[in-house]
């Protein structure tokens, strides 16, 4: 604020001294008046400069690439208390108070194992509890808000069309034990991860990426499965329909500062909140002067949603480095889940235990 005085301190100078021209002067007036022209007018023009130039990079508050657009390079570290859809609790409103959202986030573990023991019971949490209650003490909500979707205006999830209902009923699904990898899910047998799919949006752990930005492609890489999607940048069209990929096809193109990509194609064997194969992911990342990102996402699939729906959340920036998430080294995990379900098998078919002797090479 303080820049702009002295121009237009000067502007307001000048103003003056244009303002008395209509009057009638002595001869030794008119020459005063001409002298303060001469010196005037040069300031006169380098205050209106400095005025315009003002006005026209009050935007460029914000670091840019050399060849002029946001520079959205970096670490970004997007953990946060916030909620996707508004809680009953926090119904007709936007934004908690301090005290709400200070009750919100100093309960933020308490609500996660009380979630956990819902889902399920015999699970021992204790390992996972130490450090989530510490990650959890660390976290805050987005800006007070109530939840990270801001359409519809109730902060809701819009309801999904009773012919998507059916279809999800209708999907086969194996429900016994596994017979292979292919009966786990994708986290487990570490193909993809929430994290690297469009939308990205936040977990427990390992909410950290790394933006690359060209003239010509971005690259998003997750640390969860350090999964890379690589965007074109000047608007192609999208892959044909009929071939689908884990992270989808992707373009991206800018609209004024603003990065916009949009993805199409994402493989059948990932849903987000009952979305079908036929969701479109449209992402739009803006850098804000206090140097936060503000993430934006829009699920257009009329197949699932009576409408369109937005979220968005702030991603801030980090020094880095994200670290490896080595997940097929070492996946004993996996390895533990089928010889489980062997000896779950063979202790109903023979009522006696499963005694297996472990075989070391196995979990290397």
């Amino acid at each position: 604020m303080r820049k702009n005085v002295f121009p237009f301190a000067l502007l307001l100078l000048s103003c003056t001294v244009f303002a008395q021209d209509d009057i009638k002067r002595t001869p030794w007036g008119a020459m005063i008046k001409k002298t303060a022209l001469f010196v005037v007018r040069p300031w006169i023009l380098l205050a209106s400069l400095i005025v315009f130039c003002n006005a026209a990079s009050a935007q460029d508050d914000i670091k840019r690439t050399p060849w002029g657009k946001p520079d959205l390079n970096g670490y970004w570290d997007y953990h946060h208390l916030t909620p996707l859809q508004r809680p009953a609790q926090f119904e007709g409103s936007t934004v908690m108070t301090e005290d709400q959202a200070k009750d919100w986030e100093d309960n933020a573990y308490n609500r996660e194992a009380d979630r956990r023991g819902r889902g399920n019971p015999n699970v021992n949490y204790v390992g996972v509890d130490l450090w989530h209650e510490e990650a959890f003490a660390e976290w805050e909500t987005d800006d007070h808000r109530t939840s990270l979707i801001t359409d519809p205006p109730d902060g809701r999830i819009p309801a999904m069309l009773e012919s998507r209902r059916e279809e999800r009923r209708n999907q086969p699904r194996y429900r016994g034990y596994p017979r292979g990898p292919e009966d786990r899910t994708m986290m487990e047998r570490c193909i993809w991860a929430p994290q690297s799919v469009p939308p990205i949006q936040t977990l427990i752990e390992n909410a950290m990426l790394q933006l690359v930005l060209t003239e010509d492609f971005a690259v998003i890489t997750a640390e969860r499965m350090h999964d890379s999607r690589i965007i074109p940048l000047d608007n192609r069209a999208p892959l044909p329909t009929n071939i689908k990929q884990y992270y989808g096809s992707g373009t991206g193109y800018w609209d004024g500062d603003t990065l916009v990509i949009e993805t199409t194609g994402i493989h059948p064997s990932y849903s987000y909140q009952g979305s079908s194969p036929d969701m479109k992911v449209i992402e739009r990342l803006t850098l804000k002067p206090d140097n936060r990102l503000y993430y934006e996402y829009t699920i257009d699939d009329p197949r699932s949603f009576e409408r369109p729906w937005t979220a968005g959340f702030h991603w801030k920036n980090h020094a880095g480095p994200t670290f490896e998430y080595a997940c097929h080294e070492f996946n004993y995990g996996m390895t533990g889940i089928l010889s489980g379900a062997r000896a779950e098998e063979f202790r109903e078919l023979t009522g006696t235990e499963y005694d297996r002797p472990t075989v070391e090479a196995e979990y290397r």
